[in-house]
């Protein structure tokens, strides 16, 4: 990696956002609190929930940095909550039923320097599915301007003030900010490490419950920008409307 390096060992926050999720939250914990990495700090964004989940929160209170449980207007507002609290030098949204492939991983990704040109390091994931696991790897970067190149939960974000989920995407919201990001910086913002970095949850997640919604707004985000993939994927949600009404 080019640039100045930044200093091993940086603080990383790590956000978990839930809402009446007591099956699978203490699994997303555990695999938070008892990673290897020493230098971690923890948020818990709770909607509110009244299944339980706080009192498995609360069980954990000493590991946690910060935690609340209050109403929210969902997923995206419940993330820049956590956004707000955090001092970390970088980010990740582990939110709940997803969990982090080994308890090494953030000590893999972080023991070394980082170049001061990286904003975002991401990696590959675990894809879990009826019962099954499948091994996804991430895509190069270059590749944003058709799709995400990983999973949110895979991917670690610079912590600066212009970090924020835009409310206005109900489905894409994260994709809005690595598209931006990939706009002003370029490729060189975006470190990749082939190692599995989560486990993540395809029964349950909001993209894997409204592909054909999330295709849509990423669309939109990408409007300011048209290109070829523009076009082409522009002629392939008019497709997949005309389908879905016959």
């Amino acid at each position: 990696m080019m640039g100045a390096e930044q200093i091993s060992n940086p603080l990383i926050t790590v956000i978990t956002v839930v809402y009446n999720d007591a099956k699978h939250i203490e699994d997303t914990i555990l695999s938070v609190v008892n990673q290897t990495y020493p230098n971690i700090e923890y948020i818990i964004i709770d909607g509110g929930s009244t299944d339980g989940t706080v009192d498995i929160i609360k069980k954990y209170a000493d590991r946690i940095a910060y935690w609340v449980s209050e109403p929210d207007k969902g997923i995206y507002d419940a993330m820049n909550k956590g956004l707000k609290k955090a001092t970390g030098e970088w980010v990740n949204f582990m939110n709940s039923g997803d969990c982090f492939a080994s308890l090494g991983v953030i000590r893999k990704l972080f023991m070394e320097s980082i170049s001061s040109d990286v904003f975002c390091i991401y990696g590959d994931i675990n894809y879990l599915k009826n019962g099954r696991s499948t091994y996804v790897s991430a895509l190069p970067p270059c590749r944003i301007n058709h799709r995400m190149p990983c999973s949110h939960q895979a991917l670690f974000i610079k912590n600066m003030n212009n970090i924020a989920f835009n409310l206005k995407y109900h489905v894409a919201s994260e994709y809005d900010v690595i598209y931006r990001l990939y706009v002003k910086y370029g490729e060189d913002a975006f470190f990749y490490k082939s190692i599995p970095v989560c486990n993540f949850d395809g029964n349950d997640g909001i993209s894997s419950r409204y592909p054909v919604k999330a295709f849509e707004e990423c669309l939109k985000i990408r409007a300011n920008n048209k290109d070829l993939y523009w076009y082409l994927d522009y002629i392939k949600l008019r497709i997949k409307r005309v389908l879905r009404m016959k």
